[in-house]
């Protein structure tokens, strides 16, 4: 019976690595500069795929860092380049696809 029983978990258990392996995170971290904190990407009705941002804004009126997760569809770092242009800053983008790699 024992045997039976594993064997059933296989499968699941098999489905759990590749789910925890896929290319999205569920986590990154969210804020502006040295105040930001982890955040859930997902609330988990959607079926979304995830990927954390870290845009750096250097030199100009307003340096700044600022971290947070985005669907993988939608353009990058959109929110962090428009302030930097505008504050007339230098700014490059990060992004990842792991929980918390946007550190």
């Amino acid at each position: 019976m024992f045997n039976s029983i594993i064997i059933n978990l296989s499968p699941i258990f098999l489905l759990f690595l590749i789910l925890q392996n896929s290319d999205s995170a569920k986590q990154c971290y969210s804020g502006q500069n040295k105040r930001y904190v982890q955040k859930q990407c997902s609330s988990g009705s959607l079926d979304i795929d995830y990927v954390c941002h870290k845009y750096s804004c250097e030199e100009g009126r307003s340096p700044f860092v600022l971290r947070t997760c985005a669907p993988k569809s939608a353009v990058q770092c959109n929110a962090g380049s428009r302030i930097c242009l505008f504050s007339k800053g230098k700014g490059k983008c990060h992004v990842c696809d792991k929980d918390f790699c946007n550190d």
